[in-house]
């Protein structure tokens, strides 16, 4: 059983009601979510006369998949980049599969983009995922490995560097050294913050890296000819 309901955009005063709603829900979990909103007239806008629809209860294996469908989704809007009335609508519409984070995580910045600071937008759970996979397709399956509602260690190390998603062939790297499958063939990182060359450590020396070389120029094997054997020993590791 599927729930397709049309692509809308909240106007002015829908995105307003939505942060309310988000500050109240955030004080007192048991409050009802609205999806009454998604409908309304007076919230929100239609978008291409209704003609793109998007699965309520679809469900989502990882961030990845989520980020797939909402790329293939929603191709055909365009100028969605700075459309904050659509992806706070689409935040409000997969709410109770993005809200609380794991362990309860509820920071602001995840939920509601801030027109003001657009740095942060790079922290938003529906955003975030959507620009990964529009701008490189499968292989940002190495940032989304993790449950939807779960912001992982590659999400906040982009958040914080942006480099890593400034060329393929950072991200290509990066897979070499941390993405494998485990089992079940599902991806996984590998990475641990406790063992030596490891992601976070990763982040650090491309931004010291990108001060001498011209980093988004280079292919995977010449970055990885400047990491040290630190790094280079993921290389063979299977887990």
């Amino acid at each position: 059983m599927t729930k397709n309901i049309p692509v809308r955009k909240f106007n002015t005063k829908g995105e307003k009601i939505f942060e309310d709603f988000f500050d109240k829900k955030v004080k007192n979990k048991s409050l009802a979510i609205p999806f009454k909103f998604l409908k309304s007239e007076e919230l929100t806008e239609r978008i291409n006369n209704d003609e793109i629809k998007i699965d309520l209860d679809k469900k989502f294996f990882n961030a990845f998949e989520f980020g797939k469908y909402l790329y293939n989704s929603l191709k055909d809007i365009k100028n969605l980049r700075f459309e904050t009335g659509i992806f706070h609508w689409l935040t409000l519409a997969y709410f109770d599969k993005l809200f609380p984070g794991p362990s309860g995580g509820s920071q602001k910045s995840k939920y509601i983009l801030n027109k003001k600071s657009l740095g942060s937008w790079k922290k938003h759970l529906v955003r975030l995922r959507w620009e990964l996979f529009e701008r490189f397709g499968s292989k940002s399956i190495v940032y989304l490995t993790k449950e939807i509602n779960n912001w992982s260690d590659e999400e906040e190390s982009i958040a914080s560097s942006p480099t890593l998603i400034s060329s393929e062939s950072i991200i290509d790297t990066y897979a070499r050294l941390y993405l494998r499958s485990d089992k079940n063939k599902n991806p996984i990182v590998i990475s641990k913050r406790n063992i030596s060359g490891n992601h976070r450590e990763f982040t650090k020396e491309l931004s010291i890296y990108q001060l001498n070389f011209d980093i988004h120029r280079m292919s995977s094997d010449e970055i990885l000819e400047l990491l040290g054997d630190d790094f280079k020993m993921w290389l063979k590791r299977k887990e």
